[in-house]
């Protein structure tokens, strides 16, 4: 693995400093690792953007803080969602004869045939994978080949990754699916629409409801003939 150097300094914490490192177009970090104490610095933002850019994330790296120094990982980070700029870096300083767990990217490499021939989704399970081993083991990736993925029957599992002897995947069931094509959704179309019932229809009235109104009038109709009748007869 090849080491970079990167330049740091002890910075103080509050918003009074963070605005000082914004001026000064530094990135706030932190330095910690087992049995150390954690170390509030500052990195410049541009040299730690192109060790980045080259390297990425689990880069073993010289950070030199005043006279000394200490071999660290960059371990994790944090950038603004909407500049996408970096706002923050966690250092893990490293012994090189201890063992060191972190999650290395997997990348998804080559063109599965079930997708470019049958027209099949690809569903990808993780994203990452932890693995334990010494720093100067600790790839910065992990190659999955799709092309393996022939038929919507086959998966790539995580026992299928292929790493160096000294690097041990810490997942515990191996036959768990990293990814795997599957038949694109067919969406269904509508057969047999229902017509609308004419009774839906606003300003026409159900056939039941328009014979009861008629009903009501003929019995009120009735009412009022019996009732002029009667009157007569007692006139």
């Amino acid at each position: 693995m090849e080491t970079l150097e990167l330049e740091a300094k002890k910075r103080e914490t509050g918003k009074k400093a963070k605005r000082l490192l914004v001026k000064e177009k530094s990135i706030p970090a932190i330095v910690y690792g087992h049995r150390l104490k954690s170390e509030a610095v500052a990195v410049p933002y541009a040299q730690f953007e192109k060790i980045f850019r080259s390297a990425g994330e689990n880069t073993l790296i010289w950070l030199k803080i005043g006279p000394g120094k200490k071999q660290v990982l960059i371990y994790d980070y944090q950038k603004d969602p909407l500049t996408e700029k970096f706002i923050h870096v966690d250092f893990y300083a490293v012994k090189m004869d201890e063992k060191i767990v972190a999650a290395v990217p997997l990348n998804f490499t080559g063109i599965s045939p079930a997708v470019k021939n049958e027209g099949g989704i690809l569903v990808k399970n993780m994203e990452s994978v932890k693995v334990k081993c010494l720093p100067k083991d600790l790839p910065r990736e992990i190659k999955v080949d799709l092309s393996l993925l022939k038929s919507f029957a086959e998966r790539i599992k995580v026992l299928d990754l292929k790493v160096d002897s000294g690097v041990e995947i810490l997942i515990d069931d191996k036959n768990q699916v990293m990814a795997n094509v599957v038949l694109p959704r067919v969406e269904k179309e509508e057969v047999g629409k229902p017509e609308e019932k004419v009774e839906e229809v606003e300003g026409i009235k159900p056939k039941e409801e328009t014979a009861k109104e008629e009903g009501e009038k003929q019995e009120k109709g009735g009412k009022k003939e019996e009732k002029a009748k009667d009157d007569k007869g007692k006139k």
